[in-house]
C-alpha cells in the first residue's frame, strides 16, 4: 500500500480545527520545511498530470479524479491548492508560459541574419508539433475563459518575444540591421508567424512540412532583406 504525503495526510482530515493543516499562516515547527517540499513536489506531479490528460481527453472530458489518481495523490487537493480543474488547467498554461521562456535556449547568433530568422520559425516549428494536442485544448478553453487567453498573451509578449528582441540587437549592433527598425514590432510579427506556420498551418491545416520550410525560408529572406540598413546588400 502506498503511503499517504503529509498533503494527502491533511486534506483527507477536516480543515476546521485541523492542526496539520499547513496551509494557513500559522504553518510552524520543525517539519514546515518537509511539509513544504511535499506541497510542492505534490503540486508539480499534479501539473505533469494535468497537461498529459488534458491533452489525451481534452478539457471537458478529462477529470480531476484521472487526473489525480495518474499523479498518486489525493483527489481533494486540485480543489486546495487549484480551485478545480479551469485553475489546475490555468496552472498548467502558466507553467507551460514559464517554459516557453526557453525557447531562448538557442545557439548564439550567427553571423546571417536570414538564417537566424529562418532557424528561429523553425525551431518554434518544432515546438508547435511536439505540443500540439496541449496547444488545442488550450486554444479551445482560451475562448470562452479569459484567464487564459491572457495568460496565452502574456506568455506571448513576456516570452517569446522579448527572447527575439535580444537576439535581433544582436544583429543591429553589427549593422546588419538598419538603426531605425523597430524591433519590438518585427519581433511581434515574427512571434506571430511562427504560431501561425507552426499550429495553422502544420497542426490544423496539416500542411506538409517540406511546404512550410519553404514558407520559413522566403520570409526569412524577405524580413532580412527588409530590415537591412538603406543601401546595405
Amino acid at each position: 500500500m502506498r503511503t499517504l504525503t503529509v498533503d494527502e495526510t491533511t486534506a483527507a482530515k477536516s480543515d476546521a480545527g485541523n492542526p496539520d493543516n499547513t496551509d494557513g499562516c500559522c504553518a510552524a515547527g520543525p517539519d514546515a520545511p518537509a511539509r513544504k517540499r511535499d506541497r510542492e513536489a505534490t503540486k508539480s506531479a499534479l501539473l505533469d498530470s494535468a497537461k498529459a490528460v488534458f491533452a489525451e481527453r481534452g478539457f471537458d472530458a478529462a477529470t480531476t479524479r484521472d487526473i489525480a489518481g495518474r499523479a498518486g495523490v489525493n483527489e481533494q487537493l486540485i480543489q486546495r491548492y487549484f480551485s478545480g480543474k479551469a485553475g489546475l488547467l490555468l496552472a498548467v498554461v502558466e507553467r507551460y508560459g514559464r517554459e516557453e521562456g526557453n525557447g531562448c535556449d538557442l545557439p548564439p547568433p550567427g553571423d546571417d541574419l536570414e538564417a537566424e530568422i529562418a532557424s528561429f520559425l523553425m525551431h518554434q516549428l518544432q515546438h508547435a508539433w511536439k505540443c500540439r494536442d496541449f496547444t488545442k485544448v488550450v486554444l479551445d478553453r482560451a475562448l470562452v475563459d479569459p484567464a487564459i487567453a491572457e495568460e496565452m498573451g502574456r506568455t506571448l509578449s513576456q516570452s517569446r518575444i522579448p527572447c527575439l528582441v535580444n537576439r535581433l540587437e544582436t544583429f543591429r549592433d553589427r549593422g546588419a540591421i538598419a538603426a531605425d527598425a523597430d524591433l519590438a514590432n518585427v519581433a511581434a510579427g515574427i512571434a506571430t508567424l511562427s504560431f501561425g506556420l507552426g499550429f495553422l498551418d502544420q497542426v490544423v491545416f496539416g500542411r506538409c512540412p517540406e511546404r512550410v520550410g519553404d514558407v520559413v525560408r522566403t520570409l526569412a529572406h524577405t524580413m532580412a532583406h527588409g530590415l537591412a540598413p538603406r543601401g546595405g546588400a
